[in-house]
């Protein structure tokens, strides 16, 4: 089998994860077997709205985090692979148990599909009684290691590509490491850049023929390939921030690409004659703010130690209103991108101040 934490944008609240589970509304796909565990409404699917309402309410006791409340698990199993209903329980509360969330409200729901049947499980994280958040440290090793458990315990099919996977949690570090950064800064990183950007740059690795070639279709995007101890980067031409190729995708690995086009060759010819369409270039992590009088201001008029976008806000919003607008902004763009519901925001017209520096 394989476990897998997944998002959905559409189904970003308790409710709609819920309704998505319920509803098998893919194409293709069938509902097969609906349970939820842990609520007071009931075990069916005729308690589904008060168990979402009793979910939420939940939720709603807890006021001091404010990340995603809902952990959505996906287990898929073997082609032709279909345990019975004990089996399925059992698999669902081993799970549970592993993360730390034997004890949480649960929506559970079986899809039958033509590839493969699987097993679609919504913990919600705020514990229904403590009301505290409990957010699964290095769940990724956890389902991996479970997963392994529970194929041994009721015979079933080992999956390939679930084992262990070094790249795979290597790539994960990575990416970690890169919303991390964004995190603290609120910026933009060459790693988020380079994911904006991923379906252009296997485009270019589609169409290419040669080494040549793919040098220069990346170079539209000011980024270019270099070896790197083991493997391959993505370097921005302007600021020379690397990346790891294969976090973006595995199709970018050393491997791959030297099966394709054979050994490595650097780039022939410079590309300064090549205008890039676009380049990594500082932005904030809500674009709509770029064009914000505070960013301008931060950008364009502070010549000392660089700031932050985050600490120039939190630093300015006390005594300047522009930067206060700002903080809200982008607080509620972060809580939309996490799931959240935003507070809604009084903005108003606000003239650019002349400044030659950060307020003070």
């Amino acid at each position: 089998m394989i476990a897998k934490k997944t998002s959905l944008k559409k189904c970003s609240s308790a409710k709609a994860l819920a309704k998505y589970i319920a509803g098998a509304k893919e194409k293709g796909e069938k509902l097969d077997q609906f349970w939820l565990s842990n609520c007071k409404a009931g075990d069916g699917i005729g308690d589904l709205d008060t168990a979402i309402a009793e979910i939420r309410a939940t939720q709603a006791l807890n006021a001091r985090s404010k990340s995603d409340p809902n952990y959505h698990l996906v287990v898929s199993f073997a082609k032709g692979e279909k345990p019975d209903i004990d089996v399925l329980k059992d698999i669902e509360t081993e799970f549970a148990m592993a993360l730390g969330l034997e004890d949480h409200q649960r929506v559970v729901g079986t899809h039958i599909n033509t590839e493969n049947f699987h097993m679609h499980i919504q913990f919600n994280l705020v514990h229904p009684e403590t009301f505290r958040m409990h957010t699964p440290f290095r769940d990724f090793q956890i389902l991996q290691k479970t997963a392994a458990e529970l194929e041994k315990k009721h015979g079933l099919e080992v999956v390939q590509g679930r084992g262990p996977d070094k790249d795979r949690i290597q790539e994960e570090r990575d990416n970690q490491r890169a919303r991390d950064k964004e995190a603290n800064s609120w910026e933009q990183s060459f790693s988020g850049y380079l994911k904006e950007h991923k379906t252009d740059l296997l485009a270019v690795l589609r169409v290419a023929e040669t080494w040549e070639e793919l040098h220069e279709g990346f170079a539209l995007y000011g980024v270019g390939l270099r070896r790197r101890g083991a493997g391959f980067v993505f370097r921005d031409i302007d600021t020379g921030t690397m990346e790891k190729a294969s976090a973006v995708d595995r199709l970018f690995s050393k491997k791959n690409l030297e099966d394709k086009y054979g050994p490595y060759r650097k780039q022939d010819r410079l590309f300064d004659q090549t205008k890039p369409k676009t380049k990594y270039r500082r932005r904030p992590l809500d674009p709509r703010l770029e064009q914000h009088p505070a960013w301008k201001r931060m950008t364009g008029g502070h010549t000392g130690k660089r700031v932050s976008w985050r600490r120039f806000l939190e630093q300015q919003a006390g005594v300047d209103a522009e930067a206060r607008e700002a903080l809200e902004l982008q607080k509620s763009y972060l809580q939309i991108i996490s799931g959240q519901e935003p507070k809604k925001i009084r903005t108003r017209q606000i003239r650019s101040r002349r400044s030659k520096g950060m307020s003070r």
